[in-house]
């Protein structure tokens, strides 16, 4: 059994938590510094969001090189908050976490070691980093 500090809905807050801190973080980063935190592919990502919302083609912005459904997975990025998809994709990052969770426990994984293996997904500077720069590759990973 796990030790009652490192129990799987613990992890799960301390790193949305950390997730959101950095969101925050990174608005402030992205109004003060010269180098941005945002991805600039996320500014694409909004471009073309924006011009669903507005009733033209994701493919109207000659960069947006992506699948229209991205597109329209972000439309609250004008409708609610530029930041939705930053959200939706750090949501995504915490669902991976859960899905290794769930396969390892599946597996029959003791509880000790299935929680640090969903540290070492959720805490691991790389993967925290992807969905709140606004980088949607954490959707693949969780596809």
């Amino acid at each position: 059994m796990a030790s009652a500090a490192l129990t799987l809905p613990r992890v799960l807050l301390a790193s949305a938590a950390l997730r959101i801190s950095l969101m925050v973080y990174g608005e402030w980063q992205d109004a003060h510094l010269e180098v941005r935190y945002t991805d600039v592919d996320y500014l694409v990502f909004s471009d073309a969001a924006a011009s669903v919302a507005a009733g033209r083609s994701p493919f109207a912005r000659a960069t947006y090189r992506y699948s229209p459904l991205l597109a329209y997975l972000l439309l609250p990025n004008s409708l609610l908050h530029p930041a939705w998809g930053k959200l939706l994709f750090s949501a995504a990052d915490l669902l991976v976490g859960l899905f290794i969770n769930t396969i390892l426990k599946l597996r029959g994984v003791p509880d000790r070691t299935r929680i640090w293996s969903v540290i070492a997904w959720l805490f691991n500077p790389f993967t925290f980093t992807i969905g709140t720069r606004g980088n949607c590759r954490v959707l693949q990973a969780a596809f």
